[in-house]
């Protein structure tokens, strides 16, 4: 799996912390293709500067002691030692799977703000059919696995499918063991695009002129998307030329018409990494229960004691925001793992979990001023 990814913003005092996925960041994978085909053939350099156009994958943007992580991230930046100028961002996307879709809003809202260049605001929700719960202690399920007494391959996992003889594709469940380890139901895009040296971005505007939604699954309606997809192109060679402007080089607006032309994504290509990224989410939400809770090799239950830490060392949470809020945050999380120890449970049996204890490589944990 990979690793968690947090967001901080010091003045709602909220810290999420985000387990991303395959699944999570399959309905980017084409977009960010389809983006660096088309700006490795913009021309970085008419003059003494030397612009790079990147891509970035959850890139970390600090602001007022804030720090956020989008999972996209479009920036200019010109790399040359002649200036000090720092990136233009023109686009941002953030995929939301088991996340509270208003949290993300309103981490949108945020950043968008602070960045006054975006052209363009993306945010994909993933809605499964039913929330994902681990197998219980005991059950047909647990039962099943544990005879096999070791950890199966995705090959082998795969292979005990309950509709073996069918596909696996977006419309079906992956169901082994008699678990559903996987089902999606919807897949929506929502869209905010600006004109250039136009209004900042506003997520709450739901205008047809400046945003618009479309649907890549159950059935594919993306035709206003592509509409604005190619209307953000259009502002996008717009900022690219003010950029070198900024930098006191001219630039002809056709020479990146030639460059760039219109984007063209694939949506069937989209689906097919979105079955991929559904296979790789079935195989690790089943390979974190089965090594956490079936094949453990000791008989007592692990549980973390917080030592009693000195009221001198404590870490003091800056409520105000100040300078110190990031350095104090970073201090609070050294401080409490630091003071992390392993004790033996006087329980002889082995946990079972729940829903909210097995966290899948989707879930997102929320903490506020008030948790810490």
């Amino acid at each position: 799996m990979d690793e968690s990814r947090l967001t901080y913003d010091a003045c709602s005092k909220v810290l999420i912390v985000k387990m991303p996925s395959t699944l999570h960041e399959a309905p980017l994978d084409e977009l960010k293709t389809v983006l660096e085909r088309k700006l490795d053939y913009l021309p970085s350099h008419p003059g003494q500067s030397v612009v790079c156009t990147n891509v970035h994958m959850n890139h970390s943007i600090r602001f007022d002691n804030s720090e956020f992580v989008p999972d996209m991230l479009l920036s200019l930046r010109d790399i040359s030692e002649r200036t000090n100028k720092p990136s233009m961002f023109l686009l941002i996307s953030e995929c939301a799977f088991s996340q509270n879709e208003a949290v993300l809003r309103d981490k949108l809202k945020k950043i968008t703000a602070e960045l006054p260049d975006l052209v363009m605001v993306m945010m994909i929700v993933i809605q499964e059919d039913a929330p994902f719960n681990s197998p219980q202690q005991k059950s047909a399920t647990w039962e099943f696995f544990k005879s096999r007494g070791t950890l199966l391959s995705q090959k082998e996992f795969l292979a005990l499918r309950t509709n073996l003889s069918e596909p696996i594709c977006l419309g079906k469940s992956i169901t082994v063991g008699g678990h559903t380890w996987c089902h999606l139901a919807t897949v929506e895009y929502f869209i905010w695009v600006r004109e250039v040296r136009g209004n900042l971005i506003n997520i709450n505007n739901s205008s047809t002129d400046s945003s618009t939604r479309g649907m890549l699954f159950p059935e594919i309606r993306m035709g206003e998307v592509d509409v604005m997809f190619n209307k953000a192109i259009s502002t996008f060679k717009d900022s690219i030329v003010l950029f070198f402007e900024q930098l006191g080089e001219s630039f002809e607006t056709g020479e990146i018409d030639e460059a760039i032309g219109q984007l063209k994504i694939s949506w069937t290509d989209c689906q097919g990494h979105l079955t991929g990224g559904m296979k790789d989410m079935a195989y690790d939400r089943y390979q974190c229960w089965l090594q956490k809770y079936v094949l453990l090799r000791h008989k007592w239950k692990p549980s973390i004691v917080l030592l009693d830490i000195p009221a001198s060392s404590r870490p003091h949470l800056d409520v105000r925001g100040g300078n110190l809020t990031q350095t104090t945050r970073m201090n609070t999380c050294m401080v409490a793992l630091a003071s992390l120890t392993i004790a033996p449970s006087h329980s002889s049996s082995s946990p079972s979990p729940s829903s909210s204890e097995v966290l899948s490589s989707s879930d997102n944990a929320i903490y506020s001023a008030g948790d810490v």
